[in-house]
């Protein structure tokens, strides 16, 4: 699974063809609400919860349905399901659990109860007491292990694309990002993301692009983070 919005359209889909019906939201807290028969029986809550309509009457059956189902289709999308690190890592407060870290890059799981284990890797602030900044979210274990290995640089990616090709690949994300008015929360962070990669590697790439903000562009419902 390379975003929610990937398991968002499948979840959603299973939905409507297993009888439930599904609705804009009724709340700027939801991102969708969730029908069953006409009545309003719960909501899809941004921090990816299933939230019973406390208004109404709803057998637990019928919540427990809902529950086996998102985490039937997230499995379909091909989250991370088996334990990404070893059984003797600590985990901290917040039930962060750090995988590994490398030159001020670091890469850490949670665990979820629809994705099962969310992977994110991280730069420390060291200017701000290594406060994590720069973060970007995995449902995949492969895709966070890479980006984990590319960043901390203890893979080069200087030797999988000459400089050339990262000045074309660049550009042309530069220009998907600015024209593309289809990309999706995930798809903006994700080029994003690549864009900053290469000026890290070719650091005169990124000299005339900081005057726009691409932030700016960032809709609120994907600006949720998990915690």
């Amino acid at each position: 699974m390379k975003s929610k919005t990937e398991f968002y359209q499948a979840f959603f889909e299973t939905l409507e063809k297993k009888g439930f019906s599904i609705r804009p939201p009724s709340s700027p807290d939801y991102v969708a609400d969730i029908y069953h028969k006409n009545r309003q029986i719960a909501f899809y809550g941004r921090q990816d919860a299933i939230i019973k309509n406390p208004f109404v009457e709803v057998e637990e059956k019928l919540m427990e349905r809902l529950q086996a189902l998102a985490k039937s289709t997230a499995i379909g999308c091909g989250i991370c399901s088996d334990r990404p690190y070893d059984e003797t890592a600590t985990q901290d407060k917040s039930g962060l659990v750090k995988i590994n870290e490398h030159n001020g890059v670091v890469l850490v799981c949670k665990q979820h109860p629809i994705f099962d284990y969310v992977l994110s890797t991280y730069r420390k602030d060291m200017e701000h007491g290594g406060a994590p900044i720069q973060r970007q979210y995995f449902y995949n274990r492969e895709a966070a292990f890479e980006d984990f290995a590319l960043r901390s640089g203890l893979v080069d990616e200087k030797k999988l694309f000459t400089e050339t090709e990262l000045r074309i690949l660049h550009a042309g994300l530069v220009k998907l990002r600015t024209e593309d008015q289809e990309l999706d929360q995930d798809g903006m962070e994700s080029v994003a993301a690549l864009v900053e990669r290469i000026e890290d590697i070719v650091p005169e790439l990124g000299k005339k692009e900081r005057t726009f903000d691409f932030m700016k562009l960032f809709s609120p419902l994907e600006n949720v983070r998990e915690r």
